[in-house]
């Protein structure tokens, strides 16, 4: 419980209000965190999501946050990305993923054109540090933004 001290600010007539803007700017916050992880893992928003988002662009910060945590609960990013193996479809563009020795490694890889389980082409990178394979990773993946949404340093939510 939330025990107010101070009177209370001209807008409000009771702790209820206080307790419902409170709730409303939590649930705003929650959504657009939400609406970045989907955009982020989708790499679409649909129309009324775009509005939610309340914005044309998001920050670089707020789509690192997903990738890390993402990458840091399933080793790799994103969470359908995979090292292509015979017989499998090849996962095309950019990943991460975690090497047992505890470096992050950036991998890209594309198919034949005529025929998507046939790997045609892949390269990697490694790194040191997780933060700044993340940052490699969206200039590399999303450089251009996320489905005509873009990635901005500082991007107001």
């Amino acid at each position: 419980m939330v025990r107010i001290t101070r009177p209370l600010h001209s807008k409000f007539r009771s702790t209820s209000e206080i307790a419902n803007y409170v709730k409303y700017h939590y649930e705003v916050a929650a959504t657009r965190e939400a609406l970045v992880e989907k955009l982020v893992v989708s790499l679409h928003l649909n129309v009324s999501e775009r509005r939610l988002l309340g914005s044309g662009c998001v920050s670089v910060e707020e789509v690192a946050a997903v990738v890390k945590r993402l990458f840091e609960q399933d080793g790799h990013f994103p969470p359908i990305a995979r090292h292509w193996q015979p017989g499998d479809l090849v996962f095309e563009g950019f990943f991460l993923v975690q090497r047992p020795d505890g470096k992050v490694e950036m991998a890209w890889q594309r198919s034949n054109p005529i025929n998507n389980t046939e790997l045609a082409e892949q390269s990697s990178s490694e790194y040191a540090d997780l933060d700044e394979a993340i940052s490699a990773f969206i200039e590399s993946e999303w450089r251009r933004g996320i489905d005509g949404i873009a990635l901005s340093p500082r991007c107001k939510s």
